[in-house]
C-alpha cells in the first residue's frame, strides 16, 4: 500500500510558516508580534529530517543519501547565512552594525529554513511518486523555476510569480503532468547542479538582466553575477535534449535568447526593460496555456493576450525564438 506523504508535507508547511514569521522578526528590529514557540525548534526539525531520511531509504534501498537529491536543514540553512554570520566584528565596525548583521544574518538562516522546506516538498514529491509507482502520479514535464534578486540590485516581485505560476499549474486540467521544481538566490553552482538533478523540460529564470545581455545571478556574498550569453547557452548544450522551452524574464535577454536558442527548440526573452507586473502577468497566461495542453507557441500568444486583457503595457517585449526558425513576434 502506497505511503501517505500528507502528514509530512503539513508538518513542513508548518515549520516554513514559523521560519518565515521568525525572519520577519529579525528584520523589523523584533518590532513584529511574535510569539517565541513561532520560531522552529530543533526538534521539530530532526523529527521532519528522520521521517523523511526513513523513507528516502525505503524507496531508494539506499543507506545514504546523496546531497545532489537531499540535505539536512542545518547545514543547508547555515549555507545560505554563512556570509553574514561567520564574520567577526571589524575593528572599524560600530556594535549597532554588527548587531545589525548578525539580525540581518539570523533573518537569512530562517529563510534558508524555508527554502529548504521548499526544496524537501519537491524531494517528498520524488518519494511518493517512486514509492506508489503509479504512471498518473509519476510527473512527465519537470518545470524548473530559478530566481534570483541580489541585494545590490533593485527589489522585485519574484516570489508573487512564483506563487502566481504554481496557482496556475495547480488549477490546470492537466495539473498531474507537471511538477514545479523552484529555486531562489540561484548561485551559478545552483543552476548547474539544478540543471543535472532534475533533467526539466522547462527552465524559467526570472530576475534582472544587463543591457549586455547577461542573466544577474547571485555570488556567496548576495552580491551580482553576471551570466554571459556564452556561458549559458554551453549550459544548455551540455545539459542534452531534454530541454524544451527556455523562458528567461528579465530584461534585455534577448540577446541571452538568441545563443540558447541554438540548442533548444524554443526559447524566449525580453527585448528591453520589462516591469514586474507586465512579466507576472504573462508569465501567468502562458503557464495557465501550457498547463492546458496547449503547445509552447500557443502559450506564448495567449502570454501576450493576458498583457492585453488587463491594459498591461508590455506585449510588444516578449519574444519567441525556434531554433533553425525565423523569431515568432508579437502579433500587432
Amino acid at each position: 500500500m502506497a505511503t501517505n506523504y500528507s502528514g509530512i508535507a503539513a508538518l513542513l508547511q508548518e515549520l516554513r510558516r514559523k521560519a518565515l514569521a521568525t525572519s520577519s522578526f529579525y528584520r523589523t528590529g523584533g518590532t513584529e508580534a511574535f510569539k517565541t514557540e513561532d520560531s522552529p525548534r530543533d526538534a521539530e526539525v530532526e523529527l521532519i529530517e528522520n521521517l523523511i531520511l526513513k523513507k528516502a531509504r525505503e524507496v531508494t534501498g539506499q543507506a545514504e543519501i546523496s546531497e545532489s537529491l537531499w540535505r539536512r536543514c542545518k547545514p543547508f540553512a547555515h549555507s545560505v547565512a554563512a556570509p553574514w554570520l561567520g564574520k567577526e566584528k571589524q575593528p572599524n565596525e560600530s556594535w549597532a552594525d554588527a548587531q545589525e548583521r548578525y539580525e540581518y544574518g539570523e533573518s537569512k538562516f530562517h529563510e534558508g529554513i524555508a527554502l529548504w522546506v521548499d526544496h524537501t516538498l519537491d524531494y517528498l514529491k520524488y518519494l511518493q511518486a517512486s514509492d506508489d509507482a503509479d504512471p498518473k502520479l509519476m510527473p512527465t514535464e519537470a518545470i524548473l523555476f530559478l530566481a534570483a534578486n541580489p541585494l545590490d540590485t533593485t527589489r522585485l516581485r519574484l516570489d508573487e510569480e512564483l506563487r502566481e505560476v504554481r496557482e496556475e499549474l495547480e488549477r490546470a486540467k492537466l495539473r498531474d503532468r507537471f511538477t514545479l521544481h523552484s529555486r531562489g538566490a540561484v548561485r551559478p553552482r545552483d543552476f548547474i547542479r539544478a540543471m543535472l538533478d532534475l533533467a526539466p523540460r522547462f527552465v524559467h529564470f526570472s530576475g534582472h538582466g544587463s543591457s549586455s545581455g547577461s542573466i544577474c545571478v547571485e555570488n556567496e556574498h548576495g552580491e551580482t553575477v553576471e551570466l554571459a550569453p556564452e556561458a549559458v547557452a554551453d549550459l544548455f548544450q551540455a545539459s542534452g535534449k531534454r530541454v524544451q522551452c527556455v523562458l528567461l524574464n528579465a530584461c534585455f535577454s534577448e540577446s541571452q535568447a538568441r545563443a540558447i536558442a541554438a540548442h533548444v527548440p524554443y526559447v524566449i526573452g525580453m527585448t528591453q526593460e520589462i516591469g514586474d507586473r507586465a512579466a507576472v502577468c504573462f508569465a501567468m497566461g502562458f503557464y495557465r496555456a501550457i498547463g492546458a495542453g496547449r503547445t509552447i507557441p500557443e502559450a506564448f500568444q495567449l502570454g501576450l493576450v493576458e498583457l492585453k486583457m488587463y491594459s498591461i503595457p508590455g506585449h510588444s517585449i516578449p519574444i519567441l525564438l525556434k531554433v533553425l526558425d525565423k523569431p515568432l513576434n508579437p502579433a500587432r
